[in-house]
């Protein structure tokens, strides 16, 4: 009797394994949508409690110093090699 039940068990546990991950892959497929949104809501809430809503970036003046042009009036001059 021992042996009969060992591989009908083995059977159904890897059946009821492969059912488990097929209902998962249908199930996150049809939610994709509402996951999102809840991601969304989840993102906005940590925001508000971490204070980081809050915070001001400083954005425009890293971009002016980017965008400003190179100085080069007081640079040695160079010499031409041939």
């Amino acid at each position: 009797m021992k042996q009969l039940i060992l591989p009908v068990m083995g059977t159904v546990l890897l059946c009821a394994q492969s059912f488990v991950a097929c209902a998962a892959d249908s199930t996150s497929a049809a939610s994709t949508s509402s996951m999102q949104e809840v991601r969304q809501q989840i993102e906005a809430k940590r925001d508000q409690i971490s204070g980081v809503d809050r915070v001001q970036t400083a954005t425009q003046t890293a971009t002016s110093v980017d965008d400003a042009p190179i100085v080069t009036d007081d640079a040695p001059a160079q010499e031409q090699q041939q």
